[in-house]
């Protein structure tokens, strides 16, 4: 067993190696995925990864002084950014923290309306599959014939219905959410408005996104897509709430936390207040209008025609013939890295799909100019439109090689640790 042991523990420095190579050697698109600063992890003063149980100012532990402190700095600080009353920073993950807010408010079966997968909805959000559509009873919105909520048809489908839960917030829809017109129809029926926003929430802090309250009653988030922050969820919710939402945390659906994730959460947080925050989202904002202005040479590319966001998505099926798995496949040769995604009106198998999903978080982080975003989308686009033109896939990826070794030149978030 010892010499077993042995080989995993070379595999295992092995395969961290090639990870860290595969990403300072590729183009990281995928919507979610933020260069998280190596100072999160490197630069903390703690000397030790303390773990408590229980609420914040409630711990059934001695000796948890200074966990306290910094669960309520970074619970203030969460408030003071998305204008919520009340915090809880402890969920292990954002669809932790969608399990807490459902088990705060609702009971097993009731009704919870929510947005079409295929549409952009999240698993998370009543997939059948998944223990939301398991143990509650949801029927969803969708989008229309142009790819875009329509808020009269949800407030009819809500007064039908009568959920006691609405969720709005995507996981790969471009566009703002009108949270005003959610709040409202929500009043009118008598339900909660719950927002999932772990994509847009950095927007949000920057002033490019609507922010969520009033409308809404409650909101969840992570910090590891557009707050370029590290793992973890947060619910924010009015204080008339709190009591609820801190119970169904704990004991609700989990027990111990890590200070360290804490620490690392509550210093994001509060990095985010500063103006170099904003001028990372202003920059996010432009990279994906010049990926915007390319696509729009086929005018039936992005789905709803745009983004007001960080990502769009690109239905390349109906364009170009491929699904999204060829498409996919296609751009990693290069050194791109996109993800497949399901399209409204999909006849694809979730699998395969019908589309890709592109995000400019990572790109924008790594210092990526728009004039480079421009010469990404070029390569995208020339690639999809002749996917089988393999000595323009070796051209491109010399010009994505040389985009890569400029990179590697000045980004500290490449350097060795």
């Amino acid at each position: 067993m010892q010499e077993r042991f042995q080989t995993l523990q070379e595999e295992l420095i092995g395969g961290a190696r090639l990870q860290d190579q595969y990403d300072l050697n590729t183009i990281n698109l995928i919507a979610p995925a933020s260069p998280t600063p190596l100072r999160y992890f490197y630069n903390s003063p703690l000397r030790h990864n303390a773990i408590a149980e229980g609420l914040l100012g409630k711990r059934p532990y001695a000796g948890v002084e200074g966990f306290n402190k910094i669960e309520s700095i970074a619970a203030e600080a969460a408030c003071l950014l998305f204008g919520a009353e009340h915090a809880n920073v402890q969920p292990h993950s954002v669809s932790q923290a969608n399990q807490a807010v459902y088990q705060g408010l609702l009971d097993n079966g009731d009704r919870v309306l929510a947005m079409k997968f295929n549409d952009g909805g999240h698993l998370t959000h009543g997939l059948k599959s998944n223990f939301s559509g398991r143990f509650f009873n949801f029927d969803f919105y969708g989008v229309d014939e142009n790819g875009l909520l329509n808020y009269s048809d949800i407030e009819n489908k809500a007064k039908d219905f009568q959920p006691k839960l609405i969720v709005c917030g995507a996981s790969s829809y471009p566009r703002t959410i009108d949270f005003e017109a959610l709040g409202d129809i929500s009043r009118q029926i008598g339900a909660y408005l719950m927002a999932d926003l772990s994509h847009p929430a950095g927007l949000i802090v920057g002033g490019n996104f609507p922010k969520p309250f009033p409308n809404c009653d409650v909101v969840t988030l992570t910090l590891d897509k557009t707050m370029l922050g590290p793992h973890g969820g947060i619910i924010l919710t009015k204080e008339s709430l709190g009591e609820r939402i801190d119970k169904a945390v704990h004991p609700g659906v989990q027990s111990s936390v890590p200070l360290r994730r804490i620490y690392e959460m509550a210093q994001c947080l509060l990095d985010a207040g500063s103006p170099w925050f904003t001028d990372y989202i202003d920059r996010v904002i432009r990279n994906i209008k010049v990926f915007e202005k390319e696509f729009s040479q086929y005018p039936d590319l992005m789905v709803t025609g745009g983004s007001d966001t960080h990502l769009m998505v690109l239905n390349t099926y109906k364009t170009f013939g491929l699904t999204g798995k060829d498409a996919e496949v296609l751009l990693e040769k290069m050194g791109i890295l996109a993800n497949r995604q399901v399209v409204p009106g999909e006849t694809q198998k979730p699998y395969v799909a019908s589309g890709l999903r592109l995000g400019t978080s990572w790109i924008t982080a790594r210092g990526y100019t728009e004039d480079e975003a421009g010469i990404i989308a070029n390569v995208i686009l020339k690639n999809l439109s002749d996917p089988n033109n393999t000595s323009l896939q070796d051209e491109s990826k010399q010009v994505l090689n040389g985009l890569l070794k400029i990179k590697r030149e000045r980004d500290v978030w490449y350097e060795e640790s």
